[in-house]
C-alpha cells in the first residue's frame, strides 16, 4: 500500500483491509487498501490507495483524510495520476467553510465555498463513498437528502478533475441481509446514493463500512481482506 503520509508510532491501528475491483464477475486489476488509524487523542487518520495501473484506465489515487473522532473532516490530501495528468490537492475544512488548493500539471488552482448546514463529504473511491453512512465524513445526521461536497469526476474537463463540488445527494437505505465477504457470512445492509446523473449502491457491515461497491455499468469492489482490531 502507498502513503501520502506514512503512519507514524503514536498511531493505533482501527481497521484495514482491501477490495478487488471486478467487472461481470472477471477481475478488472484494480484495487484498493485502506488503513484506518487512531492518532492524536480525538482524531482518526484514514489512508486509501486506489491502484488501477494494472486496470484499462491505469489511474491511479491516494487519499490521507484527518477528522475528528465524530467523522467531522480536517483535512484531505490527495494525488491522482492518469490521462495525461498528475494532480495533488488539499481541502483544508474551517468551521463554516472549505478551502481547496490543487496543482494540475504544474498549474494551480485555489477556491474556497461555504459549507451548507449539516454537509455530507466523500471522496471518489469506494471506502469515500461510505463517508456518507452516517459514520462519518460531514455533519450529516440523517440518510435522506444531504448537501455534500465532494471532489470532481476524473470524466470532466481536465482542468476540472478533482475540482471542489457541492452537490445534493439522495441517500436510500435498505434492509439487513447476509453477503459472502472475504470467505465468511457478513450481516449488511444497502445504501443507495444518488447524485446528479450518477448512482452507486454500497453495503455496509455492522461498523457502518462499506464491503461492497455496486456501479450501474456492472463494476464492483468487494472486501477480500479486512479486519478491525
Amino acid at each position: 500500500m502507498r502513503f501520502i503520509v506514512k503512519e507514524q508510532r503514536y498511531e493505533k491501528p482501527i481497521a484495514a483491509g482491501l477490495l478487488r475491483y471486478e467487472r461481470d464477475g472477471r477481475t478488472t486489476g484494480a484495487v484498493e487498501h485502506w488503513r484506518l488509524t487512531q492518532a492524536v487523542e480525538g482524531y482518526e487518520i484514514l489512508r486509501v490507495d486506489l491502484d488501477a495501473r494494472a486496470a484499462a484506465s491505469g489511474r491511479s489515487s491516494l487519499f490521507h483524510l484527518v477528522r475528528q473522532g465524530n467523522g467531522r473532516p480536517e483535512r484531505l490530501n490527495y494525488r491522482f495520476w492518469g490521462d495525461g495528468l498528475e494532480i495533488r490537492g488539499t481541502l483544508l475544512f474551517a468551521e463554516t467553510h472549505v478551502t481547496a488548493t490543487r496543482t494540475v500539471n504544474g498549474e494551480t488552482f485555489t477556491e474556497e465555498t461555504a459549507l451548507p448546514a449539516g454537509y455530507g463529504f466523500w471522496f471518489p473511491s469506494s471506502v469515500g463513498l461510505g463517508l456518507l453512512a452516517g459514520f462519518g465524513g460531514g455533519t450529516a445526521t440523517s440518510v435522506n437528502s444531504v448537501q455534500a461536497v465532494t471532489l470532481g469526476s476524473v470524466s470532466g474537463d481536465r482542468y476540472s478533475v478533482f475540482g471542489l463540488q457541492v452537490v445534493e445527494v439522495a441517500l436510500t437505505e435498505g434492509e439487513w441481509t447476509e453477503l459472502e465477504i472475504a470467505r465468511r457470512m457478513v450481516a449488511a445492509r444497502p445504501l443507495t446514493i444518488r447524485w446528479q446523473d450518477e448512482a452507486r449502491l454500497i453495503w455496509l457491515d455492522e461498523h457502518e463500512w462499506p464491503v461492497m461497491m455496486q456501479r450501474g455499468d456492472g463494476l464492483t469492489a468487494v472486501e477480500t481482506h479486512y479486519i478491525w482490531y
